[in-house]
């Protein structure tokens, strides 16, 4: 199974949707979540529809910032668990049961704890194993970051923490750095 997961930073433009269409193409994913899509219910049920896929979750833009959308093929069976303005969270059954979580971490600094506190309460209700993929809107480490000035230490911790408290571990990413 392929999973993909992309912050698109909006699909209101049709250069946007032929890009999105254009990695579709080259990568076929089975499951793929869409973060900072900027899409109400309609716009993103033409997307899937562009895209092949068979089945879609929404949770809608506020015309203005964030959207989230996941869409998978027919052969997968999927069962939601939760949808916020953060994440999608359902429960993946390809022979073996497991959690996806499509993340859309909070940018503003003063609610990533909700982002945060979500994801520990949701560790805590797990007795199968998850994956989490997306756009946390957070860094580990000050080298990850492109410009601007350092992130404070302690914005960094909060991340660090809660990936160490809930036993997650960054894979890294495949592509273009800061991609």
């Amino acid at each position: 199974m392929k999973l993909l997961a992309w912050n698109c930073y909006g699909l209101g433009s049709a250069r946007a949707v032929r890009a999105l269409l254009e990695v579709r193409r080259h990568l076929n994913p089975d499951v793929w979540f869409l973060s900072e899509t900027h899409l109400d219910n309609a716009k993103a049920e033409n997307i899937r529809r562009w895209a092949g896929f068979n089945h879609l979750l929404v949770h809608e833009s506020d015309d203005q910032s964030g959207g989230l959308v996941l869409m998978w093929r027919d052969d997968i069976s999927i069962q939601v668990q939760g949808i916020t303005k953060n994440y999608i969270d359902v429960i993946i059954d390809n022979g073996v049961s497991w959690r996806f979580i499509g993340v859309y971490g909070d940018p503003e600094w003063n609610q990533k704890h909700v982002t945060w506190e979500a994801l520990r309460s949701i560790k805590g209700d797990l007795n199968t194993p998850w994956l989490l993929m997306g756009d946390f809107n957070e860094i580990l480490y000050n080298m990850e970051k492109k410009d601007g000035r350092p992130r404070p230490q302690r914005q960094m911790q909060a991340f660090h923490d809660v990936l160490s408290e809930c036993n997650l571990n960054d894979m890294g990413f495949l592509g273009d750095h800061f991609t």
